[in-house]
């Protein structure tokens, strides 16, 4: 099989092209998102933002998705690593695991550190949760918020924190307050998860490979017995940029999730909402 994918450079940092081009055996430059053949994949960034990368995902159409690392953002004041996922969002299944790459993310574990569900942290994201949901943060918040009556909440949002340097100020006091963490498709959850707080994401999220993704058990403070396993996972998809430009996570992420025409999509949040769609 010849390894053929397309990427429309604006929507990606320069930094990735070497990579790509060394790796691939044929990579397509497209002038615009409009050239781009449905049945080659496609590198996108996870900016749910453009309507056209929305448009890609809810056809069904293979992809490569790039973004922010979901952990150890907080190690560096530069972008050192990026996440990828296989037609999909957040990378919600394993795969197999021949040795650790928890290492490379550069983190120590976190003991479990809850024993009760008393207080309740609601952090939805910022930019994207209008392109999920078509509401605002605050709102989406305040909704999730009349689910806990008789709990504890604190509702975090993102307007004012500018920066990494304001985001990680006030987190790990936040994280430390809470036993509960819930969000929707953020990396907060991510994060909360790996400081050993218990968390739902009903969006697609990385944490659904080891939690369950709905309300019925918000009380249970008990480990997830996959947590340790979804630490390795983190390792296999996210990767740090001098793997990005020498080929090298493009090669494992390949032998770890598949190629894209040939994986189906796991967690497509846009097939059921046409709205989203625009021809």
């Amino acid at each position: 099989m010849k390894k053929i994918v397309q990427v429309f450079p604006q929507d990606r940092p320069d930094a990735f092209l070497p990579g790509w081009k060394k790796w691939a055996d044929k990579l397509i430059i497209l002038n615009s998102p409009e050239e781009a053949d449905p049945k080659i994949p496609l590198i996108v960034g996870g900016n749910l933002v453009y309507k056209w990368v929305r448009n890609w995902m809810a056809a069904g159409r293979p992809c490569f998705v790039t973004n922010r690392p979901f952990l150890g953002s907080q190690l560096h004041k530069k972008r050192v690593s990026w996440r990828i996922s296989v037609n999909s969002f957040a990378c919600t299944k394993l795969g197999t695991m021949p040795y650790s790459r928890w290492p490379t993310i550069g983190l120590e574990k976190h003991p479990w550190k809850v024993t009760e569900i008393k207080n309740i942290l609601i952090g939805p994201p910022r930019k994207t949760l209008g392109a999920w949901l078509g509401t605002h943060p605050a709102e989406w918040a305040e909704s999730v918020k009349k689910m806990f009556p008789t709990s504890n909440v604190r509702i975090r949002l993102k307007e004012g924190m500018k920066g990494k340097g304001g985001r990680y100020q006030t987190l790990w006091d936040d994280f430390d307050w809470a036993d509960l963490v819930v969000s929707y498709s953020s990396a907060i959850t991510a994060e909360a998860f790996w400081y050993g707080k218990k968390v739902i994401s009903p969006g697609v999220c990385p944490t659904w490979v080891a939690c369950d993704n709905h309300f019925d058990n918000w009380q249970d403070p008990t480990e997830p017995i996959n947590r340790d396993l979804w630490h390795e996972h983190m390792g296999w998809v996210q990767f740090s940029n001098q793997e990005w430009e020498s080929g090298e996570a493009q090669e494992l992420t390949y032998q770890y999730q598949g190629w894209p025409t040939e994986v189906q999509f796991p967690d497509n949040p846009f097939s059921n909402k046409p709205f989203l769609i625009e021809d």
